[in-house]
Parts: C-alpha cells; sequence; structure tokens
C-alpha cells in the first residue's frame, strides 16, 4: 500500500528496492532506483537524491541520526543516448504471457523467420545475464529444430 501511495505521489523513495554496500568500500552504498522512478531520478538535482536516500536510510534503520551523504556518483542511464536505460524492468503491467509471447518465432513455429533472444524476453531471468543465455539457447534450438526438419524432408523426397 505504501508503495501504491507513493508513485501515485511521484515519490520516487517507494521504487528502491534496496541499498547495499559496495564490496570493498565499507563507507559507500549503491542504490538501485527502478521503474518509471528511474526516470524521474536522472532529471532530480544531486542535492534531492542525497536527501531521500537519506529519509530512506533512517526509515530503514530507524536511525533519527543518519546524517546526510555528502556524495553522490550516479550515471544518468535513461538519458544516454547510447543505452536508453539499463536491462529490462517489467511495468506495473506487464503479465507473465506477455515474456512467452515474445519468445514466439514469427510468422509462426513452423517457419520461424524472426526469433527474438535477450534478457529482456525470459520469463523467470529478465534482466539478468544467465536469461539472455537461457533464452538465446531456448531460440537457437527452435531454429536447429527447424533445419534439422526442413533436410529430413529435403532427404526424403
Amino acid at each position: 500500500q505504501e508503495m501504491d501511495e507513493g508513485r501515485q505521489k511521484n515519490d520516487w523513495t517507494t521504487s528502491v528496492p534496496g541499498m547495499n554496500e559496495v564490496d570493498g568500500h565499507s563507507n559507500v552504498l549503491c542504490m538501485w532506483v527502478c521503474g518509471e522512478a528511474a526516470l524521474q531520478v536522472d532529471n532530480l538535482q544531486e542535492n534531492d537524491i542525497l536527501k531521500g536516500a537519506s529519509l530512506l536510510l533512517r526509515k530503514f534503520t530507524g536511525d533519527p541520526e543518519i546524517s546526510t551523504p555528502n556524495r553522490i556518483t550516479r550515471h544518468a542511464w535513461l538519458k544516454d543516448p547510447l543505452c536508453m536505460g539499463t536491462w529490462s524492468y517489467p511495468s506495473l503491467h506487464s503479465k507473465h504471457e506477455d515474456y512467452f509471447e515474445l519468445m514466439k518465432p514469427l510468422p509462426s513455429e513452423d517457419n520461424p523467420r524472426l526469433l527474438l533472444a535477450g534478457e529482456h524476453t525470459h520469463p523467470t531471468y529478465w534482466s539478468f545475464m544467465h536469461g539472455a543465455r537461457l533464452s538465446g539457447i531456448e531460440q537457437a534450438e527452435k531454429i536447429i529444430k527447424f533445419v534439422e526438419q526442413k533436410q529430413l524432408l529435403q532427404y526424403n523426397l
């Protein structure tokens, strides 16, 4: 409920799934902002992001004395013309079936001419490298099956 209310108020802090200490750097935290809120954060001033991060740290640690971080390092992924984002993230309107639809060969299973693969197509491991790998293997298997069937038909003629 809190997350839904935050989204309605355009409160980007409700779209932060976590903050993690960066390995080997005990005084550095990595904060992820997901979904539509990422675009909002890309347009914020650094001071506003630091304030939001402070509120989250105080809220989830229960320590109201935590000071505001003194520095932020970030990359505006959604504004970067070379990547236009980072990895896929399902919208609130996405359905699990959408991933299976993305994996269907076009125009048909019997005549696969266009096959999509990548982390964005995997129903379980979207946004992960192994999702990209698994979807690529699955699509490659469809191509192999198609080629083998075509060769079998040619030899049987």
